[in-house]
C-alpha cells in the first residue's frame, strides 16, 4: 500500500480514503459495507485510529465504524498496542444496496407531510441541538460489546436500516436506525452505561432519549410514550429510560433504535450481536463477505426518517 511519507510521522492519523483500490495491503485488510463495523483483534490494542481520530480500544480490540453513506473505497486504519507499537492497515468499504420504500401515512399524521412554518422552524431548532451531540465524546468507553438489548424481549427487526422511504409520494427520508415491533408501554432500557445528553419531545422523533456512552458512541431511542430520564443523568446498563410508544411521526407503537459511532450512522443490530460476527482483519476475503451477507437481509418495515427529521 502506498502511503504519503508524512503519515507515519503523524502517527498515521491523516486517515483519509485512498483513491486507488489496487493500493490495498493484503497483510492487514478488512472489508465492511456502508453502515457496517469492522474490527481488528488479536493484538492487545490500546488505541485505534481512523478518520483522523484516535480513540480507545474496547477490551483490547479496535473497531472501525462505517457511515451509511461512506464513499466506497480504501481507508487507512491504525492500531496501537499496549507496548506502544503502531500497526497500519486498510479498511475496504463496499457499496451496500438499500431498499427504496413507498409508505402511506394516515390522515392523522398529515402535519408531517404538509409541515407548517411553525413546525418547520421547530424541527430546524431541534435538529441543530441534536447535531451538536451526535459526534459523541472520546472519553473512556463506558460500554462493552455486545450492547444490552434495549427491551426485555426484542422481536426481530424488519431489517429496515438504510431504507430510503418516500411518504405519500412526496417526502423522502433516509432511515438510519432500526424499528423493533415492541408492544406499547414496555420498558426501554439503556444499552450501556452513559450520560443522557438530550431527552426531549421532538417534532419528528417524538419523545427521544440520546445517551453518550464514551468512546465516540451515542445511542438514541425514538417515539417513546414516556421519558424516565433527564438531561445530564448518569445511567447504568439496563436502567429504564422510557417506555414504548408512538409519539412523533409514527404509525404505531414500536422502538426506533439508532447508533452513531465516531459520528457515523451504523446498523445498531451489529452491536447487539457477538463481536466475532463482525468482519475482521484476520478474515479471509471469503469469510468477510460471508459475514456481510449474513448481516444483509433487507425487508423494509414502517415509520421513521433521516438526519434533519430522523424519525
Amino acid at each position: 500500500m502506498t502511503i504519503h511519507s508524512n503519515r507515519r510521522a503523524m502517527l498515521g492519523l491523516a486517515l483519509a480514503a485512498l483513491v486507488a483500490p489496487s493500493l490495498a495491503s493484503a497483510a492487514a485488510l478488512v472489508t465492511a459495507p456502508q453502515g457496517g463495523v469492522a474490527r481488528w483483534a488479536g493484538l492487545k490494542a490500546k488505541e485505534c485510529g481512523i478518520y483522523g481520530k484516535r480513540y480507545a480500544a474496547i477490551a483490547g480490540v479496535c473497531y472501525y465504524p462505517v457511515d451509511i453513506r461512506a464513499r466506497p473505497g480504501h481507508y487507512e486504519i491504525a492500531l496501537w498496542s499496549d507496548d506502544g507499537k503502531q500497526q497500519l492497515g486498510t479498511l475496504l468499504v463496499e457499496d451496500a444496496k438499500f431498499a427504496d420504500v413507498d409508505m402511506e401515512l394516515p390522515p392523522s399524521l398529515q402535519r408531517y407531510l404538509d409541515v407548517s412554518a411553525e413546525d418547520s422552524a421547530r424541527a430546524v431548532r431541534e435538529s441543530a441541538a441534536v447535531k451538536k451531540i451526535l459526534p459523541g465524546t472520546l472519553d473512556a468507553p463506558r460500554f462493552s460489546l455486545p450492547l444490552r438489548n434495549p427491551t426485555a424481549s426484542l422481536p426481530r427487526s424488519e431489517d429496515d436500516f438504510g431504507s430510503l422511504r418516500t411518504f405519500n409520494h412526496k417526502h423522502k427520508s433516509l432511515h438510519s436506525g432500526r424499528d423493533y415491533p415492541v408492544g406499547d408501554g414496555n420498558k426501554v432500557s439503556a444499552v450501556a452505561d452513559g450520560r443522557v445528553v438530550l431527552a426531549a419531545d421532538h417534532f419528528f422523533t417524538g419523545n427521544a432519549v440520546y445517551i453518550d456512552h464514551g468512546g465516540g458512541l451515542v445511542s438514541m431511542n425514538f417515539h417513546l410514550k414516556a421519558i424516565r430520564v433527564k438531561d445530564g443523568d448518569e445511567v447504568k446498563r439496563g436502567q429504564a429510560i422510557g417506555t414504548i410508544g408512538s409519539s412523533g411521526r409514527a404509525t404505531g407503537p414500536h422502538l426506533h433504535l439508532g447508533l452513531r459511532w465516531l459520528g457515523k450512522r451504523i446498523d445498531p443490530a451489529l452491536l447487539l450481536q457477538a463481536p466475532a460476527k463482525l468482519p475482521s482483519v484476520s478474515d479471509s476475503k471469503a469469510a468477510a463477505e460471508q459475514k456481510i451477507r449474513a448481516a444483509e437481509q433487507k425487508e423494509p418495515d414502517e415509520t421513521d426518517a433521516p438526519l434533519e427529521d430522523e424519525g
